[in-house]
């Protein structure tokens, strides 16, 4: 008989994010590798693209051919309630609850606004035999209910650090201000993630991973500072993508080369390289509109990374152009048509960004800069999926000498969601023995 699989998670389908497609690739995988998956969600009613998700306020049951889902209704806080009635209105005093809640929430679950998927879990072990039990953060009180579940119920629970949560990659990095008003928002707001809110919250992420069977993480640059920050072992199971898209139909205008990015800019994430470079040549009339366009695609949906386009004003509209979130299916499609995808690295963190999966699957040349020189660099070139420019002058003579699009990558299918998801069922089946 297939063992079943409890999975916790926030985001998943209709949400559309990479937090969502990961555990929604357990769902969808896990019965061809021997497990049967029940995953506890919310009830989105809401694909997430309007910036204000919506959760219903009532608790279904769904069940098809791959598993179980029960998406939960939504759940209230003081600070949402507050939210509530007065708007916009006393904004320091409902940040001064919201900060309330986040201290008490780890110990005093009607402060965690995402409870009712402990309750739902837990009712659902009260009735039914699971043989393990996964949860997938953000938020990361995800994968303490997991460990807590597990140890009530005698069940292994494996906890899945999608992201870095002590070892969240925007600790530690500033912005650049742009206005006296920012700077003084952007102190208060580090002080509290930084000196209060984060050293907190290590004291419950160690116990998580004292009491987790297994801890899996996105790469393995990631496992490896979690294993010596917690002296664990951690496995890698990649974010991934699904399939490689159809990219056979190409732009008949050549006269004009158009590279992309998608979605939002991490703080340390280095665009302001590339930027000064874009700048200067369009300043020397050597890119205008006809010969190039740089599309940030999505990056409208994070009003704080666009301001780090302030000082670059003049190119907007020209040669620089920004979205709004757009479907996952428009995104693609315009990916599909540029020539060349871009990725920005951060010089205090090596990470391969969920978007790389992306690209990866549009079989489009890859730039990165200006080079990570661990393993975003060493994926990109043993893959020969494109091009590192390090520096201002290699993006220049890259851009003003109009390198050769067609290009060869490596098979990568090993990278598909497929692949990963029998990975972790044969680390889950393996945790088991």
């Amino acid at each position: 008989m297939a063992k079943k699989v409890l999975i916790l998670c926030n985001d998943f389908p209709p949400i559309n994010s990479i937090g969502a497609d990961r555990p929604y690739s357990w769902y969808k995988y896990f019965k061809e590798f021997d497990l049967e998956p029940i995953v506890i969600t919310k009830n989105w009613i809401s694909d997430g693209n309007d910036g204000n998700p919506k959760v219903d306020d009532k608790l279904t049951i769904e069940k098809d051919e791959f598993g179980q889902i029960i998406r939960v209704s939504n759940c209230n806080t003081f600070s949402t309630i507050f939210h509530r009635f007065f708007g916009n209105r006393l904004v320091v005093i409902r940040k001064l609850i919201t900060l309330f809640e986040i201290t008490l929430a780890f110990n005093i679950r009607i402060f965690d606004r995402h409870r009712n998927i402990y309750y739902a879990a837990n009712n659902y072990l009260n009735r039914n035999d699971v043989d393990f039990i996964i949860a997938t953060g953000e938020p990361f009180i995800l994968l303490r209910y997991a460990t807590l579940l597990g140890r009530k119920n005698k069940i292994k629970s494996i906890v899945d650090f999608r992201d870095g949560w002590y070892l969240n990659h925007k600790f530690g990095v500033h912005y650049k201000p742009y206005s006296r008003k920012f700077n003084f928002v952007q102190k208060v707001s580090e002080y509290f993630n930084e000196k209060f809110i984060r050293n907190w919250e290590f004291i419950f992420e160690k116990k998580v991973c004292k009491l987790a069977s297994e801890i899996i993480t996105v790469d393995p640059e990631m496992a490896f500072r979690l294993s010596n920050l917690h002296r664990r072992k951690v496995g890698v199971i990649y974010n991934g993508f699904w399939n490689y898209h159809d990219s056979s139909k190409h732009r008949t205008n050549d006269e004009k080369i158009i590279i992309n990015h998608t979605g939002t800019l991490a703080p340390g994430q280095e665009i302001e390289i590339f930027l000064d470079v874009l700048l200067k040549l369009f300043k020397e009339n050597l890119i205008n509109e006809k010969n190039f366009q740089f599309n940030l695609i999505g990056l409208e949906y994070f009003p704080d990374r666009m301001r780090r386009l302030i000082p670059y004003s003049e190119m907007i509209g020209k040669v620089v152009f920004t979205t709004p979130r757009l479907k996952k299916e428009e995104a693609i499609r315009i990916n599909i048509s540029a020539d060349y995808l871009i990725l920005f690295t951060d010089p205090n963190l090596s990470a391969i960004y969920a978007k790389t999966y992306d690209y990866i699957a549009c079989r489009k040349p890859i730039i990165v800069v200006p080079g990570d020189k661990k393993q975003l660099d060493t994926l990109i070139k043993e893959n020969n999926l494109g091009f590192i420019l390090r520096n201002s002058e290699q993006i220049a003579e890259f851009i003003l000498t109009k390198n050769v699009k067609s290009f060869s990558p490596n098979d990568v299918l090993k990278f598909t969601r497929k692949k990963q998801a029998e990975i972790l069922s044969e680390l889950i089946l393996s945790s088991n023995t």
